[in-house]
């Protein structure tokens, strides 16, 4: 990964159960394509989308996403989500990485499609525009068109055409932790072998050894 002195702060969020081969592949793609300084990779203690389904032990996600970067120079993993527990909120960690950086010095914050036609519904939505403005991974040609179709019809083109701005392009990869969880048939073609090696020497996610 080629990261740009000077450039803007890219962070990266996610409960990672398990990091998969998509999220060891694409945000450096993102970092380099956008010219950033830094890539910074946040584990949640708990989504607040996903408060009914209790993720890994911590510090199971947090020695998996470390086995998945670890040959990622130049990437970093933020632990202060997990420090603080509870349900994680963006916003906060938006709030406490911007006294920490130097303010000539933008921050972004990395989502996918999934999440922007949700966004306005994200805890403080508007002060998270203000810190981090959002950069979004499109998988492929053919994810944009319905995604700011459906936001154009649901919230109005101005908010669509915002949107359209913060786009980028980058391969498709349709690895999901969720499938890494549930087929242990595909477990290593969706995530990296060393953490494949993790959840079965560990028994996670109901494997065994």
């Amino acid at each position: 990964m080629r990261l740009t002195p000077g450039g803007p702060v890219l962070v990266f969020g996610g409960s990672f159960d398990p990091p998969t081969l998509a999220h060891v592949t694409l945000p450096p793609l993102a970092a380099e394509s956008m010219g950033a300084s830094r890539l910074i990779y946040v584990p949640a203690a708990i989504s607040p989308h996903k408060t009914e389904s209790p993720p890994a032990a911590a510090e199971h996600r947090l020695a998996m996403l470390r086995l998945a970067i670890v040959d990622l120079e130049g990437a970093e993993i933020d632990t202060r989500e997990l420090d603080r527990g509870g349900v994680s909120r963006t916003v906060d960690t938006l709030e406490s990485l911007r006294r920490e950086i130097d303010a000539s010095v933008p921050i972004r914050l990395l989502i996918g499609t999934d999440q922007v036609l949700v966004f306005d519904r994200w805890y403080r939505w508007e002060d998270i525009l203000e810190i981090a403005e959002p950069v979004v991974m499109v998988r492929g040609d053919g994810d944009a068109a319905p995604m700011l179709a459906s936001l154009s019809e649901t919230q109005g083109g101005e908010w669509a055409a915002q949107w359209a701005d913060r786009l980028l392009t980058l391969p498709r990869m349709d690895q999901s932790s969720t499938h890494a969880r549930s087929s242990t048939a595909t477990l290593r073609s969706e995530v990296p072998d060393s953490v494949a090696d993790y959840i079965e020497t560990n028994g996670l996610y109901g494997r065994v050894d």
